[in-house]
């Protein structure tokens, strides 16, 4: 579970603030989008953010579901009842784009905003 844990949130962390699109109240960027996260070991789960601060994250067949939480320069997981997992970011994360991020557990995940 710690494994999976660590892969969902891995991914977040690249992701980058602004204005929402619609031009009313402020909004992450990745809210409604999708990123692919790939683990050192290959693994890769995508996580798919809606507002309110629910995530989804889908790996192997199996999806488990957490909430977000943007925090300053920090974008931070919590997975289950307890494990919580932040990933700092400090610019705008950009479609196609591939970052490498360390989280504050020392994950190391490569993240693509995919939509």
């Amino acid at each position: 579970m710690r494994k999976l844990a660590m892969i969902i949130g891995l991914s977040a962390a690249l992701s980058a603030c602004v204005g929402s699109r619609d031009g009313g109240a402020w909004e992450p960027e990745y809210v409604g989008r999708t990123l692919r996260v790939e683990a050192a070991n290959g693994q890769v789960t995508n996580l798919t953010f809606q507002r309110g601060g629910d995530v989804v994250a889908s790996f192997n067949g199996r999806e488990t579901r957490g909430h977000w939480e943007q925090q300053e320069a920090q974008l931070c997981f919590t997975w289950g009842a307890s494990y919580r997992e932040c990933w700092p970011h400090d610019r705008p994360f950009r479609s196609g784009r591939t970052e490498q991020v360390r989280s504050d557990r020392g994950n190391v995940v490569q993240v693509t905003l995919l939509r």
